[in-house]
């Protein structure tokens, strides 16, 4: 793998580790009442942005791994990329079109949704015993971990938490359109 690849790779960890922090400090301020209104107040009018950006980072960053890094994907990691890809573009056409986050949620929802439990289940594969789950392909490379830091970040573990920050900013933001009613 090119030195490029590698320090890029590593800075994609250091960003998932730090946006698990924000994931985890951000659920903490959904306990207070004050917190909740504050981020449904900052997702309802940013909320649109910041799935756009972290859903086009994570698709620069799948395709510098695979034809920079020379990484490629296996099965589930084109299962979540076919759920990861539709956001930015669904998030930018609601941008243009001055639509409110509330107004697409339900898609960015379901596709989250679904995106994380492959990628979830991809990195039980790779963090847990050999044949504790049962793999997608028994000769295939889903359970095959290239990407290990911090005793936990895996490639699929930067795409849980890529899907769980979308899911948890459209949450808020459907909430927030709805609340405004």
């Amino acid at each position: 793998m090119p030195a490029f690849a590698s320090i890029f790779i590593l800075l994609m960890a250091i960003g998932t580790l730090v946006l698990d922090i924000a994931l985890v400090a951000k659920l903490l301020t959904l306990f207070k009442a004050s917190g909740r209104a504050k981020l449904r107040r900052a997702y309802g009018s940013y909320g649109l942005m910041l799935i756009f950006v972290f859903s086009t980072l994570a698709i620069a960053g799948t395709l510098i791994m695979q034809y920079v890094g020379a990484l490629n994907p296996c099965v589930l990691c084109w299962w979540q990329r076919v759920f990861m890809y539709p956001i930015p573009f669904i998030s930018l056409i609601a941008i243009i079109k001055g639509q409110k986050l509330s107004d697409i949620a339900d898609y960015l929802l379901s596709l989250s949704f679904i995106g994380a439990l492959i990628a979830l289940y991809q990195h039980l594969l790779q963090i847990l015993p050999t044949g504790s789950l049962i793999p997608c392909d028994p000769t295939g490379d889903c359970a095959v971990r290239t990407v290990f830091y911090f005793n936990f970040v895996t490639i699929p573990w930067m795409a849980v938490t890529v899907f769980a920050a979308i899911f948890l900013i459209a949450l808020i933001g459907r909430s927030a359109g709805t609340s405004s009613n």
